[in-house]
């Protein structure tokens, strides 16, 4: 018979880098997010080089499809929040954009390379203004939120939009500015559903993602079922992370965007199997 979970959790805490310590200053919450559930599940090892070792500040570097869907991100979120509905327009996009591009300009190899990822962006936001509807005001936008799921685990997401439905239910927008993929992972959106199923009173029914450059919705309508599914896949997964003891590397396509590459004990197998950046699905 195993350890209760509480046991686990309070085992698992000494491992872990203050900077990164899941558990927080609470010794008995582990805090748990899509985002690490799922470097956990893809490759272990990548888990333990930024969530145990606390390696992240060392061998971070900055990405150029990661710093344009930080500045598409925050251009929406703007755009969506802070802009006048009667000043929204095509126009006003692309300068908050612009505004923001200056500001931070890292992780591109040339100015060509800026100019590219840059063009990419524009693309996005353009489609996004001509083809959804720019005049409405989300419920929530890019707010952080977190739930008790169980009394040893503190389950925390990002949630990029929540918009309000016109039978008073709720509608998750997660954005996408990679490609579609051939499936998409419902398991993030039956998590983001369940951490606000627990934090408002209002029924969730929908769950998005918004494929950018496609300009593409994947809608899920999440169930009851769905809930307590994403909340059991949780917990067994924070159960796995703090029984885990090898924590082995596992290559995958994504090998290409991890910080912790050069010093992966698999590098030579992950070189190989890392794909194009255009062909990302993040």
């Amino acid at each position: 018979m195993g350890l209760p979970l509480q046991s686990i959790v309070v085992k698992c805490k000494q491992e872990y880098k203050n900077d990164e310590d899941p558990l927080g200053d609470i010794l008995s919450m582990f805090r748990a997010s899509p985002f690490s559930l799922n470097m956990f599940q893809q490759c272990p090892r990548q888990y333990k080089f930024q969530y145990i070792d606390g390696l992240k500040d060392i061998y971070r570097k900055p990405r150029p499809y990661f710093t344009m869907g930080n500045h598409v991100h925050a251009t929406l979120k703007d755009f969506l929040s802070v802009v006048p509905v009667d000043e929204r327009n095509l126009s006003k996009l692309e300068n908050l954009l612009r505004e923001k591009w200056r500001r931070y300009r890292k992780g591109f190899n040339d100015r060509e390379d800026e100019k590219r990822w840059g063009g990419k962006a524009l693309n996005q936001l353009r489609r996004f203004a001509q083809n959804q509807d720019i005049s409405g005001t989300p419920f929530l936008v890019e707010d952080y939120h977190s739930v008790e799921l169980t009394d040893t685990i503190l389950l925390k997401g990002r949630i990029d939009r929540v918009d309000k439905e016109a039978d008073g239910s709720l509608h998750i927008i997660d954005y996408k500015t990679g490609k579609v993929p051939e499936e998409i992972n419902q398991t993030q959106l039956h998590i983001y559903a369940l951490i606000l199923s627990k934090k408002q009173n209002l029924p969730v029914r929908k769950a998005s993602y918004l494929f950018l450059e496609a300009g593409e919705f994947r809608t899920l309508e999440p169930t009851a079922a769905d809930l307590e599914r994403a909340a059991s896949y949780v917990i067994d997964l924070v159960n796995r992370i703090c029984m885990e003891r090898e924590y082995p590397a596992t290559p995958n396509n994504y090998c290409g965007t991890c910080d912790f590459l050069e010093i992966c004990p698999r590098k030579e197998e992950a070189v190989k199997l890392t794909i194009n950046e255009d062909e990302l699905d993040f």
